[in-house]
């Protein structure tokens, strides 16, 4: 089914990174395409104020230029108090193989929508952790994951996966149907490359809503999953992440 299939690979891999076009890194405003699809307003749900809470200390400021290891993400990525639901028992913060993190392709793959699945692999990243929750409230996250690339990976990488994802509206994955749609997220506290993504499957009306956002030389992907109707993905925690991101690279 298409949510086991999405479901599985997220945890698996923990970080969207799409390869659909090759050339120099690009902000997510000089990409944007007039025609760009806007995504509906989906129902709301009253926030907690479990999302997000200043009484965590921010991690402390790593050297000017460092590229995040593994180590450091542990230490970056949310911690109990920070995001709604608790960090789920058996799979908590999976840490990804350096053999799963291939480098960016240099041609661009001839299916943007096949991009878009294969992003799931973290190319180009130099390390890769991968959270996910267990919660009862609808829009609360289920998975977060980040990532660290070296020089302006991090700015390829986000621009590659916008491209893919807007030049993919709808496509078969395992045999099921699903619309894509997305929408640039221009709110305060959100960087400027930032965009919310909402996968939908035809079959079982099963959704996947994302927000992205390139956090300096990272790549924060923040994922809330479930039946339709389905809210949107609570912004808070996305945005205590960021804040950690910031914090910890000392932006």
């Amino acid at each position: 089914m298409f949510k086991r299939h999405v479901f599985a690979l997220m945890v698996a891999t923990g970080c969207l990174l799409l390869s659909a076009c090759s050339g120099t890194a690009q902000s997510a405003a000089a990409g944007r395409a007039p025609g760009a699809t806007r995504l509906p307003v989906a129902p709301s749900v009253p926030q907690t104020g479990k999302a997000s809470s200043s009484s965590v200390a921010l991690p402390k400021p790593g050297a000017a230029g460092a590229i995040p290891d593994t180590a450091r993400l542990r230490e970056l990525v949310l911690q109990p108090g920070e995001a709604a639901g608790v960090p789920n028992g058996e799979s908590g913060i999976r840490e990804v193989n350096p053999g799963e993190l291939t480098p960016l392709p240099r041609t661009p793959p001839p299916a943007p929508c096949k991009a878009m699945w294969a992003g799931f692999e973290q190319r180009g990243a130099q390390a890769a952790i991968a959270q996910t929750f267990d919660s009862n409230e609808p829009a609360d996250p289920r998975v977060n994951s980040l990532a660290s690339y070296a020089a302006t990976g991090a700015e390829t990488a986000f621009a590659q996966l916008r491209a893919a994802v807007a030049a993919c509206p709808s496509d078969s994955a395992n045999g099921n149907k699903v619309t894509v749609a997305y929408e640039d997220l221009d709110k305060a506290g959100f960087p400027e490359d930032t965009i919310r993504i909402r996968i939908t499957s035809i079959e079982d009306n099963y959704v996947v809503d994302k927000i992205v956002t390139r956090v300096g030389v990272c790549i924060v992907d923040t994922s809330g999953m479930g039946q339709e109707p389905h809210p949107r993905l609570a912004e808070e925690p996305v945005l205590r992440q960021i804040e950690r991101l910031r914090a910890g690279q000392g932006l």
